[in-house]
C-alpha cells in the first residue's frame, strides 16, 4: 500500500541533492529499499532540548535523554509513524544523533533510515556526501547472530 513517508530532522533538512538522494533509494517501485511510500514528507524535530550542566555533562544517561526527547518527536508527528521505518537525518552532533535515533525505535517500533552526513575522524567533524543508512536491517542482523 503506497504511503507518505516521514523524514525527521533536528538541525537541518534534506539539501536538494540529499533530497533527490533519499527519493531514489526509498521512493517508487525502482526504489533501492522498497519502503511502499511514493510520498516524502519533512518533518522538524522541536530542538529544545536538555541541557549540561556547568561542567559540561549531563546528569542522565543517553537512554533517559532518549525518553526525555521522544516528546520532541511526538510534537513533531511520530505518533503518525508507528508501525513503520521513518527517516532520520542525522545532526551534525553524534550524541544526539544516537540519542535520537535510539527514540525513534522506541516510538515507531523501528530504527530509521539515516540519512548520513557527517563523519568524525582525525581532523573533527566533516561534512560529506549524503548516504542512506538501513539502521533496522543493522539492527535485525546483529540480533540474528
Amino acid at each position: 500500500m503506497a504511503h507518505t513517508l516521514s523524514c525527521y530532522y533536528l538541525d537541518a533538512p534534506l539539501s536538494d541533492t540529499e533530497r533527490k538522494l533519499v527519493i531514489q533509494v526509498l521512493l517508487g517501485p525502482w526504489a533501492k529499499f522498497k519502503t511502499g511510500a511514493t510520498a516524502l514528507v519533512e518533518r522538524r524535530v522541536p530542538t529544545v532540548l536538555p541541557l549540561p550542566d556547568s561542567s559540561g555533562h549531563y546528569c542522565h544517561t543517553r537512554e533517559q535523554r532518549a525518553w526525555r526527547v521522544c516528546a520532541n518527536l511526538r510534537h513533531a508527528g511520530i505518533h503518525e509513524d508507528i508501525g513503520r521505518q521513518v527517516v532520520w537525518v542525522m545532526p551534525r552532533d553524534a550524541d544526539w544523533d544516537a540519542i535520537f535515533q535510539f527514540a525513534i525505535r522506541e516510538e515507531t517500533g523501528f530504527a530509521p533510515y539515516v540519512v548520513q552526513r557527517w563523519i568524525q575522524d582525525e581532523t573533527g567533524i566533516q561534512r560529506l556526501a549524503a548516504r542512506i543508512i538501513d539502521t533496522q536491517k543493522l539492527i535485525d542482523g546483529l540480533e540474528s547472530q
